[in-house]
């Protein structure tokens, strides 16, 4: 009983072992920005211009050639089952407690319209047993 209530607790954990010791799995990257809102993301691409507080500001081209998609040197990946579509980035940022509760700004622009949106990231803590720590912030683009 014990184990199945840490285990509802902990993301990273994915099962438990028959002693009832949880098995951890993998923490999510330390920080990650979900961008909701995108139109759709052709070879042209979308100009993206990211903003995480007072850091410098990230600007790079999304775009999609048949299956690949590409941020330059922003790690990237777009998901787009159903009929939402979520850019995932992952951040070079490294301290997940660094970024918390910093505003996050997206920008994204084609030559038909710009669109915008906030967000303040959200530094999650999980304790033991599996110990993971991140930040994320999730953007709606208007």
């Amino acid at each position: 009983m014990l184990a199945a209530a840490l285990l509802a607790l902990c993301v990273g954990c994915s099962s438990s072992s028959s002693n009832g010791q949880a098995i951890c799995g993998p923490c999510p990257m330390p920080v990650t920005v979900t961008v909701s809102g995108l139109d759709q993301v052709t070879a042209e691409g979308v100009r993206m211009h990211l903003c995480v507080g007072e850091m410098p500001c990230t600007s790079f081209r999304l775009t999609r050639r048949d299956e690949t998609v590409s941020c330059g040197s922003v790690a990237c990946s777009l998901d787009e089952t159903g009929s939402t579509r979520m850019l995932h980035l992952t951040l070079a940022q490294k301290d997940a407690r660094k970024v918390a509760d910093l505003p996050v700004r997206v920008t994204a622009s084609t030559r038909k319209e710009q669109r915008q949106g906030e967000a303040t990231m959200t530094y999650v803590h999980q304790g033991e047993p599996c110990g993971c720590n991140y930040s994320r912030a999730d953007i709606a683009l208007m």
